[in-house]
């Protein structure tokens, strides 16, 4: 065993001294390489609430899925009635559709000379119908059915528009119309299905047509269950319907239990480790907790990956997906059963519309102005309340919330095109034929992103124009078209796989812009980590890092330093903020966007500190926590003071005389300078109309014409171009 874990260590030695000369080469800012150690060591306080989250989770997951699997059983029953009767379920558009065959109980000879046949040994379930049989795994084993479970919805008389569901290999669930009736769902660019001799009985019904259910996912995507809880919107308006009324409540328990069914391997596989589990290591298991319950302390430590993705964010299979608390979620409330112990509590942030703001300061840069482009504008001057905002902007255009309109721009921003808008907009609002749905989302990329245009007069490659984003996307690709592709703050280079000596010219363009806003997302959150390193070190904050998801950072903070890490925070952010101003070549930073519009302090994990986190699995509220934003905070005075004259513990204190500044040219600025841009280039991005392109076009070439020597050859036709 010695023996295995020397050769172990040797051999990570070994790959160790090329995989970090590597790493620094292509993650040389120090800040890269120092964030990564706080990954490491995040810790997530719990208590004996815990192991009382899953059991209540558990227990409600079961009583929600065993009423369900009992009405099923129930509407098994029911139609094993008409087993007997080939003409009720021949004549029945749902029970036509289930094997009825398999019905003979096989017999064999008597044991005796004179003794009349006996049912064979080892039938399954002699005497049923095939589609039944199949419900069960084994003679002696329990029936298996489940809203999942393929003659679930035919059991439940499923139809839409009123028209019964049938099932089809090739298309999954479909739904039967009179031939006189095709007409109006043809109009709604519903996909009539062409059946061939597989599915004979459906090729050959000549007096109706079928057509597909429709799928988040697009037309080419089958429906293979339209208990799903993507189908919830369509039982809500009445599209979808059944003859009884408690197939609603199925597909709501299913939707209800979806996040449990999904997590809960991994949560009930997180280990804990309790005070009390360790008696002999001089830690004394505490008893006590805001709010008067008996509670033990441990903590979960994450297996976060530091570096996980392509884009360099952390990744961890439970804590860094997890969900937010939902009213109608079984166990959605995990994070909440994450508590500061006694005397202790979370002090954290969100960061505003980080990677939002990240891009419109890249389109910004072009002008080195902030607000100097159309997004860049509404990022900083765009509010909620007015609806002049980028996200209610996208709702307006979409005829969808505010809040399903953050997954457009997001999406978007990262190298999303239409056809990732195409199948949101059919997710929220499925009311849409396929055309419309098209011509929507073809509207919202020519009022954002423009239309690309090839006018290597103008530049030399193709560009977008006339959109609100036109100046970032063409930022971002001159981001991503680079041989080495660099982030713009922290110099932080692209994977080795999508460098551009490695891909065809604009191959995997969508992954590389994803890539620049991505990563530029994680410089962010690494600058804003060792910003905090610093100050707590500087300040003597008693505080650690508990835990960041891409967005969002808390620390575990003492209670009399709760305002001084609220301040701390603010700090950070607006060093962070003007880190990425000034590296893009913007001099200066809006007060608008330098801090942190909240902090918030909270004895447990959640969202927002007034989420109540009530669950089917969690009814009792939580208590609110505070959320205090900079103004507030210094109104504090004296316990949210950074006291300059703190002298810092000699064991932790900052050293920065040790730490060696080396000047380098910003990113920005080597491509600005590469990139030589013209001011009709500057003019033809804002503009929309064709028109307005071919005048300025013209005034290019004129231009050329007119400053190209007399006596030289004339410009060629495809230099006018």
């Amino acid at each position: 065993l010695l023996d295995y874990c020397a050769a172990d260590v040797s051999v990570t030695h070994r790959i160790y001294q090329i995989v970090l000369p590597n790493f620094l080469e292509t993650c040389p800012h120090p800040v890269s390489f120092a964030a990564l150690r706080h990954f490491s060591s995040v810790i997530l306080p719990v208590d004996k609430s815990w192991d009382a989250y899953i059991t209540n989770a558990e227990a409600t997951y079961h009583k929600l899925n065993d009423a369900v699997e009992e009405r099923l059983i129930s509407l098994t029953d029911k139609a094993l009635d008409i087993k007997d009767k080939p003409e009720a379920y021949t004549n029945d558009p749902w029970m036509q559709q289930l094997d009825w065959s398999g019905q003979e109980i096989k017999m064999v000879k008597g044991k005796r000379k004179n003794d009349p046949p006996r049912p064979a040994a080892r039938q399954k379930k002699p005497g049923m119908p095939k589609w039944y049989k199949d419900l069960f795994q084994s003679n002696d084993a329990p029936i298996s059915i489940t809203v999942r479970t393929r003659i679930a919805p035919l059991l439940l008389r499923l139809a839409w528009d009123g028209h019964p569901l049938f099932w089809s290999d090739k298309y999954g669930w479909t739904f039967r119309v009179l031939r006189a009736e095709a007409s109006k769902y043809t109009a709604k660019q519903m996909i009539e299905c062409k059946f061939d001799e597989k599915e004979i009985h459906l090729r050959d019904d000549h007096t109706h047509t079928y057509f597909k259910l429709p799928h988040k996912d697009g037309p080419t995507a089958r429906c293979v269950n339209p208990m799903a809880k993507g189908y919830l919107a369509y039982f809500e308006s009445g599209v979808l319907s059944s003859e009884y009324s408690y197939a609603k409540e199925a597909l709501e328990m299913n939707a209800s239990c979806s996040y449990w069914i999904s997590a809960r391997d991994r949560i009930k596989s997180q280990m804990v480790v309790y005070q009390e589990d360790l008696p002999h290591q001089g830690m004394r298991a505490e008893t006590g907790h805001k709010g008067g319950e008996t509670s033990a302390n441990g903590f979960i430590l994450p297996q976060i990956i530091p570096m996980g993705t392509i884009t360099r964010r952390a990744v961890e299979n439970t804590w860094l997906t997890a969900s937010n608390a939902k009213k109608n979620r079984v166990g959605s409330e995990l994070k909440a059963m994450v508590k500061a112990p006694e005397g202790y509590c979370f002090v954290g942030a969100d960061v505003d519309s980080e990677e939002l703001w990240i891009a419109s300061l890249v389109g910004d840069a072009t002008f080195k102005l902030h607000g100097g482009n159309a997004v860049g504008f509404m990022t900083l001057e765009g509010t909620k309340a007015a609806g002049t905002d980028l996200h209610s902007r996208t709702a307006s255009i979409l005829g969808i919330t505010r809040n399903d309109a953050k997954v457009f721009n997001y999406g978007r921003i990262y190298g999303a095109g239409l056809k990732f808008a195409a199948t949101l907009l059919r997710q929220f609002n499925p009311n849409l034929s396929e055309k419309e749905t098209l011509e929507t989302a073809s509207k919202l990329y020519a009022n954002t992103k423009g239309t690309k245009t090839n006018r290597k007069v103008l530049y030399k490659r193709p560009f977008w124009r006339g959109g609100t984003e036109s100046f970032v996307f063409n930022k971002l690709e001159e981001f991503a078209e680079q041989d080495k592709a660099r982030t713009p703050v922290l110099g932080a280079g692209i994977t080795e796989a999508l460098m551009g000596r490695y891909i065809s010219k604009g191959g995997y363009l969508t992954s590389r812009i994803n890539w620049a806003i991505q990563s530029s997302g994680v410089d962010y959150l690494h600058l804003l980590i060792v910003s905090m390193d610093y100050l707590i070190r500087r300040f003597n904050i008693d505080a650690r890092l508990a835990i960041t998801v891409h967005d969002e950072i808390r620390y575990l903070v003492k209670d009399t330093d709760k305002y001084r890490t609220a301040l701390a925070l603010q700090v950070a952010n607006l060093w962070t903020r003007a880190m990425f101003s000034q590296q893009v070549g913007i001099e200066d930073l809006p007060q608008s966007c330098a801090y942190f519009s909240a902090v918030d302090i909270d004895h447990v994990l959640r969202k927002e500190v007034d989420m109540e986190c009530v669950t089917p699995s969690h009814p009792t509220p939580i208590s609110p926590g505070e959320s205090i934003d900079v103004s507030t905070l210094l109104e504090k005075g004296e316990i949210a003071r950074l006291d300059p004259d703190i002298v810092p513990d000699a064991k932790h204190a900052p050293r920065l005389e040790q730490i060696k500044y080396t000047p380098r040219v910003p990113i920005m600025q080597g491509i600005q300078e590469s990139a030589q841009e013209s001011i009709p280039f500057l003019k033809a991005q804002i503009v929309s109309d064709d028109a307005e392109l071919r005048e300025l076009v013209k005034d290019v070439q004129k231009a050329k014409l007119a400053a190209a020597p007399k006596k030289d050859k004339p410009l060629s036709k495809r230099e006018l171009q």
